[in-house]
Protein backbone atom coordinates (compact mmCIF):
# COMPACT_ATOMS: atom_id res chain seq x y z
CA UNK A 1 0.00 0.00 0.00
CA UNK A 2 1.55 3.30 -1.12
CA UNK A 3 2.52 5.67 1.69
CA UNK A 4 0.80 9.05 1.93
CA UNK A 5 4.10 10.93 1.92
CA UNK A 6 4.96 9.38 -1.44
CA UNK A 7 1.52 10.10 -2.88
CA UNK A 8 1.80 13.81 -2.03
CA UNK A 9 5.60 14.16 -2.10
CA UNK A 10 5.78 15.36 1.51
CA UNK A 11 8.17 14.49 4.33
CA UNK A 12 5.75 12.91 6.81
CA UNK A 13 2.59 10.82 6.12
CA UNK A 14 0.26 13.23 7.89
CA UNK A 15 -2.52 15.59 6.82
CA UNK A 16 -3.60 18.40 9.10
CA UNK A 17 -7.31 17.63 8.86
CA UNK A 18 -9.81 20.19 7.59
CA UNK A 19 -11.71 21.68 10.53
CA UNK A 20 -14.77 23.84 9.87
CA UNK A 21 -14.24 27.40 11.13
CA UNK A 22 -11.01 26.33 12.84
CA UNK A 23 -8.37 25.71 10.16
CA UNK A 24 -6.94 29.00 8.94
CA UNK A 25 -4.33 30.30 6.53
CA UNK A 26 -1.54 30.59 9.11
CA UNK A 27 -2.12 27.02 10.27
CA UNK A 28 -1.97 25.78 6.67
CA UNK A 29 1.28 27.59 5.93
CA UNK A 30 3.01 26.44 9.11
CA UNK A 31 1.88 22.83 8.65
CA UNK A 32 3.04 22.62 5.04
CA UNK A 33 6.39 24.24 5.81
CA UNK A 34 6.85 21.64 8.57
CA UNK A 35 6.76 18.76 6.09
CA UNK A 36 3.15 17.59 6.28
CA UNK A 37 0.09 18.18 4.12
CA UNK A 38 -2.72 20.47 5.21
CA UNK A 39 -6.36 20.77 4.20
CA UNK A 40 -8.88 23.56 4.75
CA UNK A 41 -12.67 23.41 4.23
CA UNK A 42 -13.89 25.40 1.24
CA UNK A 43 -16.91 26.33 3.36
CA UNK A 44 -14.64 28.31 5.70
CA UNK A 45 -14.91 31.06 3.08
CA UNK A 46 -18.00 33.11 2.36
CA UNK A 47 -17.03 33.86 -1.23
CA UNK A 48 -15.14 32.15 -4.04
CA UNK A 49 -12.81 35.14 -4.18
CA UNK A 50 -11.82 34.57 -0.54
CA UNK A 51 -11.13 30.90 -1.28
CA UNK A 52 -8.96 31.74 -4.29
CA UNK A 53 -7.08 34.47 -2.43
CA UNK A 54 -6.31 32.03 0.38
CA UNK A 55 -5.04 29.33 -1.98
CA UNK A 56 -2.74 31.89 -3.62
CA UNK A 57 -1.52 33.21 -0.26
CA UNK A 58 -0.68 29.71 0.92
CA UNK A 59 1.18 28.94 -2.30
CA UNK A 60 3.18 32.16 -2.01
CA UNK A 61 4.29 31.37 1.54
CA UNK A 62 5.10 27.66 1.42
CA UNK A 63 8.13 25.76 0.20
CA UNK A 64 6.57 22.33 -0.27
CA UNK A 65 3.44 20.68 -1.64
CA UNK A 66 0.51 19.20 0.20
CA UNK A 67 -2.13 21.92 -0.20
CA UNK A 68 -5.61 20.43 0.10
CA UNK A 69 -9.19 21.65 0.02
CA UNK A 70 -12.12 19.85 1.64
CA UNK A 71 -15.31 19.86 -0.42
CA UNK A 72 -18.75 18.91 0.86
CA UNK A 73 -20.19 17.27 -2.24
CA UNK A 74 -23.83 16.72 -1.35
CA UNK A 75 -26.75 18.99 -2.29
CA UNK A 76 -26.48 21.08 0.87
CA UNK A 77 -23.39 22.80 -0.53
CA UNK A 78 -24.73 25.05 -3.27
CA UNK A 79 -21.24 26.45 -3.90
CA UNK A 80 -19.51 23.15 -4.63
CA UNK A 81 -19.38 23.57 -8.42
CA UNK A 82 -17.62 26.93 -8.23
CA UNK A 83 -15.39 25.76 -5.38
CA UNK A 84 -14.27 22.82 -7.48
CA UNK A 85 -13.65 25.05 -10.50
CA UNK A 86 -11.37 27.26 -8.39
CA UNK A 87 -9.44 24.28 -7.01
CA UNK A 88 -8.85 22.90 -10.49
CA UNK A 89 -7.96 26.30 -11.95
CA UNK A 90 -5.42 27.07 -9.23
CA UNK A 91 -4.04 23.53 -9.10
CA UNK A 92 -4.31 22.45 -5.49
CA UNK A 93 -2.45 19.24 -4.65
CA UNK A 94 -5.40 17.24 -3.36
CA UNK A 95 -9.08 17.40 -2.51
CA UNK A 96 -10.85 15.59 0.31
CA UNK A 97 -14.50 14.88 -0.48
CA UNK A 98 -17.10 14.49 2.26
CA UNK A 99 -20.81 13.63 2.52
CA UNK A 100 -21.71 12.80 -1.04
CA UNK A 101 -20.83 11.38 -4.44
CA UNK A 102 -17.29 12.38 -5.51
CA UNK A 103 -17.78 11.45 -9.17
CA UNK A 104 -17.64 14.99 -10.58
CA UNK A 105 -14.66 15.89 -8.42
CA UNK A 106 -12.71 12.85 -9.59
CA UNK A 107 -13.60 13.43 -13.24
CA UNK A 108 -12.39 17.03 -13.16
CA UNK A 109 -9.31 16.50 -10.99
CA UNK A 110 -7.76 13.39 -12.54
CA UNK A 111 -6.79 15.06 -15.86
CA UNK A 112 -5.06 17.83 -13.91
CA UNK A 113 -3.08 15.50 -11.65
CA UNK A 114 -4.96 16.59 -8.53
CA UNK A 115 -5.32 13.74 -6.04
CA UNK A 116 -8.77 12.95 -4.65
CA UNK A 117 -9.16 11.38 -1.21
CA UNK A 118 -12.67 10.38 -0.15
CA UNK A 119 -14.04 10.23 3.39
CA UNK A 120 -15.64 6.84 4.05
CA UNK A 121 -16.98 5.17 7.18
CA UNK A 122 -18.05 1.87 5.61
CA UNK A 123 -16.48 -0.69 3.28
CA UNK A 124 -19.18 -0.38 0.61
CA UNK A 125 -18.40 3.31 0.08
CA UNK A 126 -14.68 2.58 -0.13
CA UNK A 127 -15.34 0.16 -2.96
CA UNK A 128 -17.59 2.66 -4.73
CA UNK A 129 -15.04 5.45 -4.74
CA UNK A 130 -12.32 3.04 -5.86
CA UNK A 131 -14.46 2.20 -8.89
CA UNK A 132 -14.90 5.92 -9.56
CA UNK A 133 -11.13 6.44 -9.61
CA UNK A 134 -10.29 7.94 -6.22
CA UNK A 135 -6.63 8.01 -5.21
CA UNK A 136 -7.16 7.04 -1.55
CA UNK A 137 -9.84 6.69 1.09
CA UNK A 138 -9.91 8.39 4.46
CA UNK A 139 -11.27 5.86 6.94
CA UNK A 140 -13.26 7.96 9.42
CA UNK A 141 -13.44 5.99 12.67
CA UNK A 142 -15.65 6.36 15.74
CA UNK A 143 -13.14 8.65 17.48
CA UNK A 144 -13.10 11.26 14.72
CA UNK A 145 -14.48 14.76 15.09
CA UNK A 146 -17.19 15.98 12.74
CA UNK A 147 -18.51 13.16 10.56
CA UNK A 148 -17.55 10.21 12.77
CA UNK A 149 -18.01 6.58 11.83
CA UNK A 150 -19.13 3.66 13.99
CA UNK A 151 -16.03 1.44 14.01
CA UNK A 152 -12.58 1.57 15.56
CA UNK A 153 -9.66 2.38 13.27
CA UNK A 154 -8.43 -1.23 13.27
CA UNK A 155 -11.90 -2.64 12.56
CA UNK A 156 -12.36 -0.18 9.72
CA UNK A 157 -8.93 -0.95 8.25
CA UNK A 158 -9.54 -4.70 8.30
CA UNK A 159 -12.93 -4.40 6.61
CA UNK A 160 -11.87 -1.91 3.94
CA UNK A 161 -8.53 -3.52 3.08
CA UNK A 162 -10.17 -6.87 2.29
CA UNK A 163 -12.18 -5.46 -0.61
CA UNK A 164 -10.48 -2.21 -1.58
CA UNK A 165 -6.99 -1.78 -3.01
CA UNK A 166 -6.69 1.95 -2.44
CA UNK A 167 -4.33 3.47 0.13
CA UNK A 168 -6.19 3.91 3.44
CA UNK A 169 -5.67 7.02 5.55
CA UNK A 170 -6.75 6.90 9.20
CA UNK A 171 -8.89 9.70 10.67
CA UNK A 172 -9.77 9.98 14.33
CA UNK A 173 -8.39 9.48 17.82
CA UNK A 174 -4.69 10.24 17.38
CA UNK A 175 -2.93 12.93 19.40
CA UNK A 176 0.56 11.57 20.05
CA UNK A 177 3.61 10.25 18.21
CA UNK A 178 2.85 6.81 19.64
CA UNK A 179 -0.63 6.98 18.13
CA UNK A 180 0.82 7.79 14.73
CA UNK A 181 3.24 4.87 14.96
CA UNK A 182 0.48 2.46 15.97
CA UNK A 183 -1.71 3.42 13.00
CA UNK A 184 1.15 3.04 10.54
CA UNK A 185 1.97 -0.38 12.01
CA UNK A 186 -1.64 -1.48 11.41
CA UNK A 187 -1.05 -0.75 7.74
CA UNK A 188 -2.52 2.70 7.15
CA UNK A 189 -0.80 4.75 4.45
CA UNK A 190 -0.99 7.86 6.60
CA UNK A 191 -3.13 9.83 9.01
CA UNK A 192 -5.50 12.77 8.96
CA UNK A 193 -5.17 14.53 12.33
CA UNK A 194 -7.18 17.51 13.51
CA UNK A 195 -7.68 18.17 17.23
CA UNK A 196 -4.01 18.48 18.30
CA UNK A 197 -3.52 21.33 15.84
CA UNK A 198 -6.22 23.39 17.55
CA UNK A 199 -3.67 23.91 20.33
CA UNK A 200 -1.05 25.49 18.05
CA UNK A 201 -0.39 29.22 18.38
CA UNK A 202 -1.57 29.86 14.81
CA UNK A 203 -5.07 28.72 15.78
CA UNK A 204 -5.49 31.82 17.96
CA UNK A 205 -7.36 30.13 20.81
CA UNK A 206 -7.07 31.06 24.48
CA UNK A 207 -4.04 29.74 26.42
CA UNK A 208 -6.41 28.00 28.85
CA UNK A 209 -8.12 26.04 26.09
CA UNK A 210 -4.78 25.27 24.48
CA UNK A 211 -3.45 23.80 27.73
CA UNK A 212 -6.64 21.78 28.20
CA UNK A 213 -6.30 20.27 24.73
CA UNK A 214 -2.65 19.39 25.27
CA UNK A 215 -3.49 17.57 28.48
CA UNK A 216 -6.31 15.70 26.77
CA UNK A 217 -3.93 14.61 24.01
CA UNK A 218 -1.87 12.76 26.60
CA UNK A 219 -4.76 10.34 27.13
CA UNK A 220 -5.14 9.47 23.43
Amino acid sequence: MKELNKILDIEYPIIMAPMFLVTNTKMMIEAMNSGIAACIPALNFRTIEELENTINEIRNNTTSGGLGINLIVNKSNIKVKKQLESCVKLGVDFIITSLGNPKQVIQQCKPKGIKVFCDVAEEKYAKKVEELGADAVIAVNKNAGGHAGNLSSEELFNIISKNCNLPIISAGGVGTKQGVTEKLEIGFSGLSIGSPFIACKEANISPILSMFLLKRMESF
